[in-house]
């Protein structure tokens, strides 16, 4: 995700409870104080349920989330195939958002 679509995503939904912060060094999204979204080494990591999490997966739209090699973030995925992922930001926000 090149920074230009990230400020896109961040423009889009950056109102209201969701606000701009930094997660891993890394700039994120969150919801009060709980991050939904993060750029992460110029890609895209969500948090979304297990059960989504694992469709992605197996539809080869996502990997798990390893921040350092063999050290997986249980909820997380980078996002590897989704043309347009603000639906999936999306639903990660409000993921994140109900679990408040």
């Amino acid at each position: 995700m090149t920074e230009e679509q990230w400020e896109v995503l961040v423009e889009r939904f950056a109102h209201g409870d969701v606000s701009r912060g930094h997660m891993f060094g890394s700039q994120g999204l969150r919801t009060g104080r709980k991050f939904f979204a993060i750029r992460w080494e110029e890609q895209l990591v969500l948090k979304l349920p297990p059960a989504r999490l694992t469709e992605l997966v197996q539809a080869g739209e996502a990997t798990p989330f390893e921040p350092m090699e063999g050290r997986r973030m249980n909820g997380w995925i980078v996002l590897t195939g989704a043309a347009d992922p603000a639906p999936l930001v999306e639903e990660a926000r409000a993921f994140v958002a109900a679990q408040a």
